[in-house]
């Protein structure tokens, strides 16, 4: 029997997570480009100091983490995650576009590049809090930690793909008189903004104006307390984002030191570093995929929590003090593929801690914990620089593996629901 394509639930069911898919592939070449990129091109060849942008990356990164809950919220209760979606990656877009051809003579030039990558920074941090809150409609009778994983997987592919365009584009040889890490973003942006596309005009993904939105009595900032000690006493949602503070500010933090001790237990430098960081990027995708295929369930989700960061730590106290080359690789790998199978799973789970109308607040709430968490790594990158030339990179991915190990109690307290999956992956 025929149906139409147009109609059928099933095959609008795939088109819109492919649409949620989508955007995810484009994030991770952006959260690539900036680091690997950006910093280089701001810190190394126009000569701010490291301490300057360290600083600006983190305020940046803990403007996102403060505003993005109310946002989150006012997005939810006026029906607008939508606009707020369009508006973020738009402009975010435009920043990157511009920041190869602004001016790079002087200390006034210098500082207008600084706060134009700050303000690209915030609204593309923007874009993905509002983004992640469509994660239930997309997973609709689908696992939500499952949707979460293929997400990032493909986010994965995504960067490295990414990549790939970017070293094409700085080096000269695609776009005549267009060469240098200063172009980085431009490729970049370009990408982000195609993959956002199918997800701004797929509208399965977004509110519509007659959903109801059950909005708590009083203020803004009692309807948030409200709307908080629902979640926290049905799931105990404080300790969830106090053990992912601890989970991600190991796996930045591990990501911060990885390559300055890579560079000074094996000498590996430029396209061979690249390399050796691109096979974390692989596995981290192997290990999202491996969750995806998965389709946990409350037990599993717990299991794979609570094992991941055991192991994620134990590897970073052996990867501390390795010098072979061929051990250095394997903890290396390890750490994607447990880093790669955490993160999705954490953020699939989280999904269920608030009600489906205030997904926006959740995710402000998500992404504030991720957001400062990730700024105190920015802050303390420029130490961690310092450090390559001795030791001191080794002690840092020792402290992280210990940060990895204080998230195991803290999500030991969470209360996992016994449907919460099942009812999330209905609504």
């Amino acid at each position: 029997m025929y149906t139409d394509p147009a109609t059928d639930p099933q095959s609008a069911g795939r088109r819109t997570r492919l649409a949620w898919y989508s955007y995810d592939l484009g994030n991770t070449a952006v959260e690539f480009a900036i680091p690997l990129y950006l910093t280089t091109w701001i810190v190394s060849d126009l000569g701010v100091a490291a301490w300057v942008f360290g600083i600006a990356t983190a305020v940046s990164s803990w403007a996102i983490g403060l505003s993005g809950p109310y946002l989150g919220v006012r997005a939810d209760e006026r029906r607008t995650r939508r606009n707020w979606f369009s508006a973020s990656v738009g402009i975010a877009a435009v920043l990157l576009l511009c920041l190869g051809f602004l001016p790079r003579s002087g200390t006034a030039a210098l500082a207008v590049i600084v706060v134009t990558a700050m303000a690209a920074n915030y609204f593309f941090q923007l874009s993905s809090l509002i983004y992640n809150a469509s994660m239930l409609t997309a997973s609709a009778g689908q696992n939500v930690v499952s949707i979460s994983s293929t997400g990032l997987a493909w986010s994965f592919l995504g960067g490295a793909v990414g990549v790939a365009i970017i070293e094409l584009v700085i080096s000269g040889r695609l776009i005549p008189g267009v060469s240098g890490r200063g172009f980085a973003l431009v490729p970049a942006a370009l990408f982000f903004i195609v993959c956002a596309l199918p997800g701004i005009y797929t509208d399965r993904l977004w509110q519509k104006k007659s959903d109801a939105v059950h909005m708590p009595e009083g203020s803004l900032h009692q309807r948030m307390r409200i709307l908080w000690n629902e979640s926290s006493r049905q799931y105990r949602a404080g300790w969830f984002l106090a053990g992912y503070f601890a989970l991600n500010s190991a796996i930045q933090g591990l990501t911060l030191y990885l390559p300055l001790h890579v560079e000074t237990v094996t000498g590996l430098g430029g396209v061979s570093l690249l390399l050796a960081f691109g096979i974390v990027v692989l596995f981290s995708g192997v290990g999202a995929g491996i969750v995806s295929r998965l389709h946990p369930d409350e037990t599993m989700v717990r299991r794979i929590i609570m094992i991941g960061l055991t192991l994620l730590g134990l590897n970073a106290f052996v990867f501390s003090v390795v010098s072979s080359l061929p051990l250095v690789i394997v903890c290396a790998t390890l750490h994607g593929l447990f880093s790669g199978a955490l993160t999705p799973t954490v953020r699939g789970a989280f999904a269920q801690t608030f009600r489906s109308d205030y997904q926006a607040l959740a995710f402000g709430l998500f992404g504030a914990v991720q957001r400062v968490s990730q700024g105190l790594g920015a802050a303390l990158w420029p130490i961690a620089g310092a450090a390559a030339a001795s030791d001191a990179a080794s002690w840092g991915i020792v402290a992280m593996g210990v940060l990895a190990l204080v998230g195991v109690p803290l999500f030991s307290r969470w209360q996992f629901g016994k449907t919460g999956i099942t009812e999330a992956a209905e609504v």
